[in-house]
């Protein structure tokens, strides 16, 4: 992504409703999935942790390391304060066989050209039994100026997201659609955006995203509390629809 994102998503990610969302549904993962054991053995990566939104949320559950492609990410994770730290590219991990207990990749495989390449280095450094979750945006049908100024190759459905995890090996332990609430609001609010693009043909794909745009407190308080309240729905109910995806799958263990 560009570097002006980088610095928009470390403004935001604390207060937008957005951000506050998606680490809620997360956490609830990671509690689900691997119960908290902060300063504990076992070792977590954050794969594409861009400005570290989740490095913090993922100390609580073990020792955690986070890489990203991009020395503009990692920069702002040094200035944060975050010890471990790896430049990689997503279809070349950084660490041996079988050493690492969860993978997380929130809103990262998008990002990466050969997707697949990158869950079977997942797959790799997994120990068995080890937990991989990740999320993306959904439907190609949606990809718009937003996905190509934050550097997307693709949009996913749950099929082809999970159906990917399962051609290198993986079993999947959950899947659903999420920011399923306010969907219907988003998707024609999308198609309009897609449709003014289309007639005004913008070059730039170096501008700031439209997640800065502004709005009033109490609308984003609203908008992060529906948000948040998803999951409560994902801990007993997976959804067939939404703005985006998330996906838990888990390596199988020996014997």
């Amino acid at each position: 992504m560009e570097d002006a994102v980088y610095r928009e998503f470390l403004e935001l990610e604390a207060d937008h409703w957005w951000f506050q969302g998606r680490r809620t549904l997360f956490i609830s993962l990671l509690d689900r999935f691997m119960g908290r054991q902060a300063g504990g053995p076992r070792l977590l990566m954050d794969l594409g942790c861009g400005v570290g939104g989740m490095l913090g949320p993922m100390a609580e559950y073990g020792k955690v390391i986070g890489t990203d492609v991009t020395w503009q990410g990692l920069k702002h994770c040094a200035e944060r304060g975050f010890p471990r730290l790896l430049a990689s590219h997503g279809t070349h991990g950084p660490l041996r066989d079988n050493s690492l207990d969860c993978i997380t990749a929130f809103d990262a495989l998008e990002h990466i050209e050969d997707d697949v390449g990158s869950m079977a280095e997942i797959y790799r450094m997994l120990k068995p039994g080890g937990v991989f979750i990740a999320s993306g945006p959904a439907y190609q049908f949606l990809f718009a100026q937003q996905d190509r100024i934050t550097h997307h190759f693709r949009r996913y459905t749950l099929g082809e997201m999970t159906g990917k995890a399962r051609s290198v090996g993986f079993g999947i332990e959950k899947a659903s659609y999420i920011n399923f609430w306010l969907f219907p609001l988003i998707l024609p609010v999308v198609l309009l955006f897609k449709l003014v693009q289309a007639v005004s043909q913008p070059s730039d794909d170096t501008a700031g995203s439209n997640v800065g745009v502004g709005i009033p407190g109490w609308v984003n308080a609203c908008l992060a509390a529906i948000f948040k309240s998803e999951a409560a729905v994902l801990r007993v109910a997976s959804v067939p629809a939404g703005h985006s995806l998330i996906m838990v799958a888990r390596k199988p263990a020996e014997g």
